[in-house]
């Protein structure tokens, strides 16, 4: 079946039937090293597309820095924790959007979880659609976590940020603890959660 027909010419003057074509088929199979690879963009060439304007990837970034460094005012970093927990364990019950410890959590259809003010300004800027998965959700699908979630939450042991205070405070009374601090100015302490 995989044989070639073997061609016999009508005449010796006819250039099509006489011509020695000795072409075909490739049998040998190409080597990986000379397969010619698409050239990657490094960060400088990928930030703007043909037609002068920032990428998607670029605008997502540029918005969550923007986010991050806007809420650091009012969220507590996960490095305030007393405890050495597992990275996975500790991104279990950090905003995926600012990077901060949950502050007043939210839930969306696909199960990740997010600062509620985070969350909103994030579909504000960028659309509705999870930063984690793309999966399109609407402020009216955020939903509170469930709530053996937020016992867990509000039982992590912090670290009081305010200097000369070195109490070590559940999550769940952060915010009655640094209202005690009431003489410090408030750009040195942290909002109430």
């Amino acid at each position: 079946r995989n044989n070639a027909v073997e061609w016999k010419p009508h005449c010796s003057k006819c250039d099509v039937c006489s011509s020695s074509k000795n072409w075909g088929k490739r049998k040998t199979t190409i080597h990986q090293n000379s397969v010619i690879k698409k050239r990657k963009l490094n960060v400088e060439h990928r930030k703007k597309n043909k037609n002068g304007k920032v990428s998607p990837l670029w605008k997502k970034n540029r918005t969550l820095n923007q986010i991050r460094n806007k809420c650091k005012q009012f969220h507590l970093d996960s490095n305030l924790l007393v405890v050495d927990y597992p990275s996975d364990f500790t991104k279990s019950f950090t905003c995926q959007v600012c990077e901060h410890i949950l502050s007043d959590p939210v839930q969306t259809s696909c199960k990740h979880l997010f600062c509620k003010i985070c969350i909103l300004k994030y579909f504000k800027i960028m659309g509705c659609y999870c930063p984690s998965c793309r999966h399109t959700c609407f402020p009216t699908d955020l939903v509170p976590p469930v709530k053996s979630f937020l016992n867990i939450l509000n039982s992590l042991v912090l670290k009081c940020v305010v200097t000369g205070c070195d109490e070590e405070i559940l999550f769940g009374k952060y915010s009655q603890h640094i209202a005690k601090h009431k003489e410090i100015k408030g750009k040195d302490a942290y909002a109430p959660i």
